[in-house]
Formats: C-alpha cells, structure tokens, sequence
C-alpha cells in the first residue's frame, strides 16, 4: 500500500469530487429516460442487439480496468474516512453506476421485445447477446481474480489490455446503432432525453477520470470516444424526429383543409337551412300526429278521475 497515495486522498479536491458527485447523479438520471421509454412503448423496437452487446462488454472491461486500477486507492480506505473513502472511490462507483444502468437496457429489450412471428429468430439472438454478456462478464472478472491474488505483477499488464479492450468496443458500439436508426430514419426505443444528457455528460466524465488518482488513459479513451458518437447519433434522432413532427403536422394540415373544403362544397350543407318547407307537407305531418295520438289514447281505455 502506497503512504503517500492515502495522504493525498486524505485531502480531495472539492471541486474534483463535487463534479464526480454531480457526475454520479447524473448518470442514474441520465439512463430513467431510456428505460422509461421502453417501458410505457412496451417495445424495444429500434435498439440493436449489437449495441447493446458491445455497451456491455465495453462496460465490463471498464469495470474491471478501473476496479484493478484503483485496488491501492480502495485499500486506504481502511486509513480513511467514511467520507473521504466514497470521494476517493467515486471513479469506480460511476463506472459500476453506469454498467448497471446500461445492463438494465439489455434485460428491458428482451422483455420487451416486439411479440412477432416474423421476429422469433431476432428474438433468439437476443436471447444468445445476453447470455454471452453473461458469460464475458464472468470470464473477465474470474481472470482479473486470479491475476489480482496470484499473479500482482501482471496487474498493470491485464488492466491495460481490458483498457484497450474497452477502447475499441466503445469505439464500435455506436455504428450499429448508429446504422440501425439510419435506416429506420426513426428514433423509435431510443431516447433522444437520454442521448442530450449523455453526450455532453461524457465528455465530462472522461475529464474527472482523467483528473482522479489512480486512473490512467485506458480508463478514461472509452468514454471520451462514446461521448463522440453518441453526439452523431443524437444528431441524427433529433433530425429524424423534427423531420417526422413536420410530416406529421403537413399531413394533419392537409386532412383539416380537405374536411373543410368538402363540406363548403357540398349542396346539403348549405340548402339544409336554404330551402323551404311545404306547406302541404306540415298539414300532412299535423294529421298522422293526431292519428298516432288518437290511436294510443283509445288503447289506454276510459280514465275516472
């Protein structure tokens, strides 16, 4: 353990940790959008397995890369306060934040995936994503394990593989997403709310790791080029759905007119208080009426007061 690392934690950056707290807040909040929307569509239409592979192996590798990093920053926690422990370990819980939150995305897509016959195959390749999600989560951590407890030495190597590792996943879990909402030219499950906060948001994020103890550029690339992407793909959901509301709004415009000019063309719509009623045809309707009453009164019988 590094005495000189715990004296320094033992003094945090005010600034450094109210943005991480900040940050941290943020990324929960950031994240209620995007499921919000699943939900209340009860669909997942639009998101791409792919992506959702690709965010949670990346976010794994983060996770681990930053859980290994910060091993001697965890360890002063015992010389620490219970204060000064959750400021110096903030980096590793917005990183666990953010895994989780995305996670939960991976598990409301295929509880929500669209009810379809025509979709049982993408549904059983959704199912497969979130098993090998699974299966790269554990797989990586049981490594990190072994080489934490029994092989200390190589620590810096794997965290700086996992680094890389995460860098080229959140390099290429855009550009599925990025193609899949190209050609829908919808945003559809996915959450322009979420993708604005975000986007500047990890930019931010990458900032204060790069600023924190213990954290080096493999923990900090992954974000920065996340935050990239997210920006194109925000992009194109904000021109894909101001696009569709203009449509939307041209054809409602449209109907309206045609309703309107169809009732000024039409003759009843005018004659109905224009013509005049015939004469004959009241005094014709004043003779059944007397009939129809008369006829009711002598079924009712006699009445004695």
């Amino acid at each position: 353990m590094d005495g000189d690392l715990c004296t320094v934690l033992d003094h945090p950056s005010i600034f450094n940790t109210t943005l991480s707290l900040a940050l941290a807040v943020g990324i929960v909040g950031s994240y209620v959008p995007q499921h919000l929307r699943i939900i209340i569509r009860r669909s997942s239409r639009g998101l791409s397995p792919w992506f959702l592979l690709l965010g949670v192996t990346s976010g794994t590798c983060s996770l681990t890369n930053v859980l290994l990093l910060s091993s001697d920053v965890l360890q002063c926690c015992s010389k620490l306060s219970a204060g000064k422990c959750m400021a110096a370990s903030l980096g590793v819980i917005q990183i666990g934040l953010q895994f989780t939150m995305f996670a939960i995305i991976l598990l409301l897509y295929i509880q929500f995936f669209p009810r379809d016959p025509l979709l049982d195959a993408d549904r059983e390749r959704a199912r497969r994503v979130a098993v090998l999600c699974g299966v790269h989560f554990c797989f990586t951590f049981l490594i990190a394990f072994v080489i934490y407890k029994f092989k200390s030495g190589a620590v810096a190597l794997y965290a700086g593989f996992l680094g890389i590792e995460a860098t080229l996943l959140a390099a290429s879990q855009y550009v599925p997403q990025i193609y899949t909402t190209y050609s829908l030219k919808r945003a559809e499950s996915l959450s322009i709310h979420t993708l604005a906060m975000q986007a500047p948001g990890g930019y931010l994020w990458a900032l204060t790791l790069a600023l924190r103890e213990g954290t080096g550029w493999s923990s900090w690339l992954p974000y920065l080029l996340a935050a990239t992407l997210q920006s194109i793909l925000l992009i194109l959901c904000i021109k894909y759905e101001r696009s569709a509301g203009h449509l939307l709004g041209s054809s409602l415009a449209e109907l309206s007119s045609s309703v309107v000019q169809e009732l000024e063309e039409e003759p009843f719509g005018v004659s109905i208080f224009e013509e005049e009623t015939d004469p004959a045809l009241l005094i014709q309707d004043q003779h059944d009426y007397d009939a129809e009453r008369s006829f009711h009164s002598s079924k009712a019988g006699p009445r004695f007061g």
